[in-house]
């Protein structure tokens, strides 16, 4: 999980863009001159949570507040400025991770990463006698970092097995338990790893034994029920009183849902202020046409649905499953569901094929993709820039391919499904992207001529510069 950290007015539209590219792994604080959470407030609680912290501001109020001697910097702690005038990054740790991800926040708001001091790489100093030193000058960074900021990484203190094994390449058993397309792992993480090896558990629960890694996807909707003798903490009692039976992560819940009039009920606010999430509304005629186990006549006659906390956690989490039926206190209900989590698939233009003529956003969807799948050249053209795990699919032209015989296959994508069936880039993309796995379809060009059919995943375009650009675009 990463902390985004707005310094007041100017720094809250890139910290609002950011989040909501990444909805899944990070979490906003915003500083307001106005309250008792003002700029220093808002650094402390990102830094007290989160080993990663993105502030949107200056330069100088950054680093004015990193020395401000109300904030304590955690040993390790990786802190990186970005100017609210959308013109730079700057980590201000020297490590490959924080590096990486300003490559990352780069891509993501088309900024110019700086970095000063020494260059990150095995070997580089990290600022000793820093409040951000990470205490150890050659260390190359952990390779399940590549798992932020797509997914919440869930440090405690006795999982520190399974993140080293991974960085020494020694095996990492993989657990998933809830559907969420990863990118690409070290080959050492892998399902099947020896059972005693220590473990990386994909899941929205809490692990009961604590000697588990834990990637966290943020797919829980809590559905919320007040009325008027609600308090304003009764919801979030509740909430806290069903975590701690039913064993669902705080930090896997993305957003609240409700009934359309009651996003400004005190008791919503509370729990949406206390879990940092938004607050979705829905009409009651839209709930009414949800299938719940459990509806009121009552609540039907006095707002217009037989349910309001099933029916918009089920309304919120768009086509997923009921995980914590209808929960009561005197005056509050709640109700989890668990959003379906679909695949990825990015469409990337890579221009000439020239890494320097990369569009910055394509770079970090390939770094972000665990499949990438075109024809040679393409794949060929950016198998360098790709992650270590990568699955690499290269699918022929038609004619570059013979037979056992050495006839010429002169069919449109030689390569076949299991079932026989002739697939080619586009189809193979789809078919991976529509069963969960976060997936790049490439082609040198600008892009535009690929085409994927409609699917049960998330689709975006990168366009690149023309194929025939000579460095200058036109």
């Amino acid at each position: 999980m990463i902390g985004l950290v707005a310094i007041y007015g100017p720094g809250r539209p890139l910290t609002d863009e950011l989040q909501e590219l990444w909805p899944e792994s990070s979490h906003a604080y915003r500083a307001s001159r106005g309250n008792c959470f003002q700029g220093p407030e808002a650094m402390q609680f990102a830094l007290d949570r989160h080993r990663q912290v993105i502030a949107v501001g200056s330069l100088a109020a950054v680093v004015g507040l990193l020395t401000d001697p109300r904030v304590d910097v955690p040993r390790g702690a990786e802190v990186l400025c970005v100017d609210p005038g959308r013109r730079w990054v700057i980590p201000l740790t020297h490590s490959d991770s924080a590096a990486e991800l300003a490559e990352e926040v780069a891509g993501a708001l088309g900024v110019t990463p700086v970095f000063t001091g020494p260059q990150p790489g095995p070997g580089s100093p990290s600022g000793p006698g820093s409040p951000l030193d990470s205490g150890n000058p050659s260390d190359p960074g952990n390779p399940l970092d590549v798992l932020t900021p797509h997914a919440v990484r869930y440090r405690r203190a006795g999982a520190g097995e399974a993140a080293e094994a991974a960085a020494d390449g020694r095996p990492v058993r993989l657990v998933t338990e809830v559907a969420y397309p990863l990118p690409a792992l070290p080959p050492n993480v892998r399902p099947d790893a020896p059972e005693d090896a220590p473990v990386l558990r994909v899941t929205d629960r809490e692990d009961p034994d604590g000697d588990d890694l834990l990637v966290v996807p943020r797919t829980l909707v809590v559905g919320i029920g007040a009325g008027s003798g609600t308090g304003s903490a009764d919801a979030m009692r509740l909430l806290t009183d069903v975590l701690k039976e039913t064993g669902y992560l705080r930090s896997a819940i993305a957003r609240i849902a409700t009934v359309t009039g009651k996003a400004d009920h005190p008791a919503v606010l509370w729990a949406a202020r206390c879990l940092n999430v938004p607050v979705d509304e829905h009409p009651a005629e839209a709930l009414a046409r949800l299938t719940v186990p459990n509806p009121s006549a009552a609540v039907g006659t006095a707002v217009g649905t037989a349910s309001v906390a099933e029916a918009a956690a089920l309304a919120g989490a768009d086509g997923g499953e009921l995980v914590v039926p209808k929960r009561k206190s005197a005056t509050a209900t709640i109700a989890i569901a668990r959003a379906a989590v679909r695949g990825r698939l990015a469409l990337i233009g890579l221009g000439p094929g020239a890494h320097d003529l990369l569009v910055p956003r394509a770079l970090t969807e390939l770094r972000r993709a665990s499949v990438v799948v075109g024809r040679p050249e393409a794949v060929e053209a950016v198998a360098a820039l790709l992650r270590p795990g990568t699955r690499q699919v290269v699918l022929p032209e038609p004619g570059t391919v013979r037979s056992t015989r050495g006839a010429v296959l002169d069919r449109a994508g030689v390569a076949t499904d299991r079932a026989g069936r002739v697939v080619d880039p586009a189809g193979a993309a789809a078919t991976l992207a529509a069963h969960g796995h976060a997936v790049a379809l490439v082609a040198l060009g600008d892009g535009a001529g690929l085409t994927v059919p409609a699917g049960a995943y998330e689709l975006l375009r990168v366009p690149g510069l023309p194929a025939d650009t000579d460095g200058v675009p036109a």
